[in-house]
């Protein structure tokens, strides 16, 4: 995740949570949402099919079921500054990997539903239904590529807040990612909306923030105002440096997982990826800094 840009790791973060999925969907694809079992959302490694493509893909994939029907949904994540018209290509490649990797193991070729999600300056060009057939008789003969596209240049601010309160961080990473590029005094009504709602999420929203702005000095100048005055901005920063050394201590153990023992197993990544406390973090590194095996590590 080191070699991501700001854009694509704050994507990732925000996104890799299904029932943010839900969410969006439940904005800009009602009908799709609609038939979604939301219990069955579920998060794809990836892994498998990037070393298919022989290169790192950006996107988030997703299985779920409709009507008992196995379905993937994956999400394609664009913010360049241009639009990349090898987009359409990438997708039919990537979905005949999936179906490739899909019919080995279970000898189906489940639906695949690409949704590109989109917040550059540039206005979208590329058409959601490809090619584009002048003769309509030969619908039924060409191989077609459909993708749903999620602009959020398209959509205004007031149809986002309306649904705050229902998932207040995914809303809030949607119009932090809408206005990004614009000055930090619009950004500060967003940071304040996610103060006032004690969302978890603000801290991760204040480092995407910094990173991309570059100017800790003006963020801390508006945490200060958001949070009433200087004790309480104190108590604010004091937390999310806080967060930050978790988040750091962290990635700093699964890494050495991964460099002694080469991989690391699900439910002992999701135990670390849960914590929320240093000293416990410390103990598990501890024990992984003696282990011999990963087997000794022996975390609940």
């Amino acid at each position: 995740m080191e070699n991501l840009q700001p854009h694509d790791w704050f994507f990732k973060q925000i996104f890799s949570n299904p029932l943010s999925i839900k969410t969006v969907l439940n904005i800009f694809a009602p009908k799709l949402a609609s038939k979604i079992e939301t219990s069955s959302l579920q998060l794809v490694n990836t892994e498998k099919f990037s070393e298919k493509s022989q290169k790192f893909m950006l996107d988030l994939l997703f299985s779920c079921k409709i009507d008992n029907d196995d379905i993937f949904i994956r999400l394609v994540f664009e913010h360049k500054s241009y639009i990349d018209n090898t987009l359409p290509s990438q997708l039919m490649y990537y979905n005949a990997v999936i179906w490739e990797e899909t019919a080995k193991e279970t000898n189906s070729y489940p639906p695949i539903i690409n949704i590109v999600f989109y917040h550059g300056k540039r206005k979208w060009n590329i058409p959601t239904t490809l090619p584009v057939l002048k003769d309509k008789q030969l619908e039924d003969f060409v191989q077609k590529l459909n993708y749903i596209l999620i602009d959020l240049n398209e959509i205004q601010d007031d149809d986002l807040i309306r649904n705050v309160y229902e998932d207040v961080c995914t809303i809030s990473a949607l119009l932090i990612m809408k206005h990004i590029f614009d000055d930090l005094e619009i950004i500060k009504n967003i940071l304040k909306l996610l103060y006032e709602n004690n969302a978890s999420c603000i801290f991760l929203v204040i480092d995407y923030v910094v990173i991309v702005k570059k100017d800790l000095e003006k963020v801390e100048e508006i945490l200060k105002e958001i949070s009433g005055g200087e004790e309480k901005m104190m108590t604010l920063t004091e937390k999310w440096k806080m967060e930050g050394w978790i988040k750091g201590k962290k990635e700093a153990l699964i890494k050495l997982i991964q460099l002694k023992f080469g991989a690391i197993p699900e439910n002992l990544e999701k135990v670390i990826n849960e914590c929320k406390d240093l000293e416990e973090l410390d103990r598990i590194l501890t024990k992984v800094a003696l282990a011999n095996s990963i087997d000794e590590i022996n975390i609940k």
